[in-house]
């Protein structure tokens, strides 16, 4: 029993937990601006998405998902990108159905101020959805969940935010 219990400390104390994917796997495709959800090869959602702005590409690759939050407070000044309100890429944002992607701050989340989405890429990095689409793809995923970026142009993981 000690050894199961110090076996089990040991693993929580290795990195983050990730639960098995279960099957759900999602690509996101910038070449398109669509997002394809499946549960075991089969597709249960497609969604309009938008990404990072020039300077501020999303990343592509294979994530999985670290974690969601119903609400989360963005700053540019905590994703390191500027501290000056002066700034055009400073921002105070208040975010719904955020689904964690990097531990630099790369999210799939809801944003009801970009009208651009599915045509044009406008975020620090993010990647938005509708605030209708987020919450249904907020509910379906799980932490462990695979998510593939691609035809993004950027494989570097910065410092990003919504």
């Amino acid at each position: 029993m000690l050894v199961g219990a110090l076996a089990s400390f040991l693993t929580l104390g290795a990195g983050p937990a990730r639960a098995a994917s279960g099957g759900h796997v999602s690509t996101i495709d910038a070449a398109t601006h669509r997002m394809t959800v499946t549960d075991h090869g089969r597709t249960v959602m497609t969604f309009s998405v938008g990404f990072g702005k020039s300077g501020f590409r999303t990343p592509s690759g294979t994530f999985h998902v670290l974690g969601k939050d119903a609400v989360v407070k963005m700053t540019s000044c905590s994703a390191h990108i500027t501290c000056d309100p002066g700034s055009p890429d400073y921002y105070v944002l208040t975010v719904h159905w955020a689904v964690r992607l990097t531990s630099a701050g790369v999210f799939v989340h809801a944003a009801p101020w970009d009208h651009a989405v599915g045509r044009a890429d406008t975020s620090h990095g993010c990647i938005h959805l509708s605030t209708a689409d987020a919450r249904r793809f907020y509910d379906f995923s799980r932490t462990g969940d695979t998510v593939i970026v691609e035809n993004t142009g950027s494989h570097a993981v910065h410092q990003s935010g919504p």
